[in-house]
């Protein structure tokens, strides 16, 4: 009996090791088999969820390149999701591209819901004079009855170029609806919208007024760059706006005034649009950042040397910071170094392009900053790839405007006046539609 005793303690520590053992099985088969079902679901589900990480990653990117941005619309299990997505990212180069995907969907089907309806929209209110022009396209292009009244927005813009773009998607309506809408603007000088109005008028009335489009084809002036018109198209098109008025001081009385409101749906999708924040180093070397001006309205114009209808804008701009230094903040933004086809300094070393901004900058007595986008980093953000793009950011950050070509000084002086008021969400269309 006393040599059992020893076996019999030496065995139980074996057995409870045993015990643990078998429990320890048990959980690594728990494990295991849990670890497997994770396998097979990011396998089975490793389409979904590879796209929706493309499409966050995206969303996140400022300036995304077109590819990626197409192709994650194009990919996802809801394009229309996909394209509602990127508009509310409220960043420029989201919102451009997804008007864009959204006038695609269109010319394949006409048909669409709700909110690509009503971004369609408030895009025809939108700062972004491109993101405007698509959206009026797209609205003519599917026979949308809100076309007129968001049309007639338009014309009692500061920009003669909005003025225009509302009356080239004014020739659909009736005479009852387009000849109130138009007359006012017979008092233009210039001579574009003139022959326009005009030529509307002769199509509702039946009339000739002996005036033509191609008498006010403007042309680019081989020296300065700037975009003029002949003294014989102020001549015709003068001549013309006179005899149509003639025309309608005799007839108004048939054609009342009717009230073209805007669409409640697209004041309801008006959002702020805000400039994301920067980075630059300009010509001194010194770093600039956007929010060193916040409290500020600032002019982003985008340029190069070699664009003719830049240089040609720039005393206006020199005339601008001379008058508004205390309250605006205009900044020149260089895509020299940017490679481009049409650049003449294509192979110059960044040294060499450097010293040619300078000697510009210095030759066209500039006095405001210019900064160097030597990576496009800014430039993908807000300019689209043509030159000169003006962007005017209030003083709380927001874009009030985004247009491309060159404006003239009183343009440029109305934009910043409207800049510098304030916004409130009560009169989220009237900056944009912009009484004059």
């Amino acid at each position: 009996m006393t040599n059992q005793a020893p076996a019999n303690k030496e065995t139980k520590p074996a057995e409870a090791g045993g015990t643990l053992s078998r429990a320890g099985r048990a959980w690594r088969r728990v494990i295991l088999g849990a670890g497997i079902l994770l396998i097979v679901a990011l396998w089975c589900f490793r389409g979904p969820l590879a796209r929706r990480a493309f499409t966050q990653m995206v969303l996140a990117n400022d300036a995304p390149a077109a590819e990626a941005e197409e192709e994650m619309i194009h990919n996802a299990a809801d394009p229309g999701a996909a394209i509602v997505a990127a508009w509310n990212t409220g960043k420029i180069a989201h919102r451009r591209l997804a008007m864009q995907q959204l006038s695609s969907m269109i010319s394949h089907s006409p048909s669409l819901n709700p909110a690509l309806h009503q971004i369609l929209l408030a895009g025809t209110l939108d700062p972004d004079l491109d993101a405007r022009e698509m959206a009026l396209s797209a609205l003519e292009e599917r026979g949308d009855p809100a076309l007129p009244a968001l049309s007639c927005a338009q014309l009692n813009d500061f920009d003669p170029q909005v003025r225009l773009l509302g009356l080239r998607h004014l020739h659909k309506p009736p005479a009852r609806v387009g000849l109130p809408a138009v007359t006012p603007l017979l008092q233009e000088t210039n001579p574009e919208i003139l022959a326009y109005v005009v030529k509307l008028m002769a199509g509702w009335s039946g009339e000739n007024f002996g005036l033509r489009l191609a008498d006010a084809v403007p042309a680019e002036d081989e020296n300065t760059g700037l975009i003029v018109f002949a003294n014989s198209s102020y001549e015709k098109t003068r001549a013309g706006a006179n005899r149509a008025a003639a025309w309608w001081q005799e007839h108004k009385a048939q054609y009342p005034s009717i009230p073209m409101e805007i669409p409640a749906e697209a004041l309801a999708a008006l959002r702020p649009v805000y400039a994301s924040p920067f980075v630059l180093t300009g010509l001194d070397g010194k770093t600039v950042r956007l929010s060193d001006f916040h409290g500020k309205t600032v002019l982003l114009n985008f340029w190069t040397t070699w664009c003719t209808a830049c240089l040609s804008e720039l005393p206006a701009l020199v005339a601008l910071q001379k008058k508004h230094q205390d309250d605006v903040a205009i900044l020149g933004v260089s895509l020299d170094f940017v490679p481009d086809e049409d650049n003449p300094q294509a192979g110059a070393s960044p040294e060499d392009i450097r010293r040619k901004v300078a000697r510009t900058t210095a030759a066209r007595g500039i006095n405001y900053p210019v900064l160097l986008d030597k990576n496009n980093e800014v430039g993908a953000r807000f300019n689209g790839g043509e030159l000169p793009t003006t962007v005017i950011i209030d003083s709380e950050g927001r874009v009030r405007r985004r247009f491309v070509g060159a404006r003239s000084l009183e343009v440029f002086a109305a934009m910043l006046a409207e800049a510098s008021r304030p916004m409130p969400a009560a009169r989220a269309a009237e900056h944009l539609t912009g009484a004059r």
